[in-house]
């Protein structure tokens, strides 16, 4: 009975490890990912700000250098692995955030700037 609970142990942790989402041929580098995001993060907060100022995400592909296909399968890739996409995620909010700080150290500096 021990022997039937430990194979049954083992069958379900060698399970858990396989990769369910096998690895694209034309993989975006967690950096790309990572770069890809805040320039779609920016170009969202400019939409919303700036109506007449629309930037499309073809543009955002063609500067990326990648197609849609390429950043829906690397991003189904790496949101298969949740540790890997959170540390992506991080990364763009601490780059958002170094921007926002960015701009606001420059308004400060330059009060003939009006916000």
């Amino acid at each position: 009975m021990r022997q039937v609970f430990l194979t049954f142990v083992f069958l379900i942790f060698a399970a858990c490890a396989q990769n369910r989402i096998a690895k694209p041929d034309t993989l975006m580098t967690s950096e790309q990912m990572i770069n890809f995001h805040v320039d779609l993060a920016l170009i969202s907060a400019s939409s919303t700000y700036a109506k007449d100022n629309f930037v499309s995400t073809d543009s955002l592909y063609a500067f990326h250098k990648i197609d849609s296909i390429t950043f829906a399968q690397s991003n189904v890739y790496y949101a298969s692995k949740p540790k890997l996409y959170s540390k992506i995620f991080e990364s763009v909010k601490a780059k958002l955030t170094k921007l926002e700080e960015q701009d606001t150290t420059y308004v400060l500096k330059n009060p003939s700037i009006k916000e």
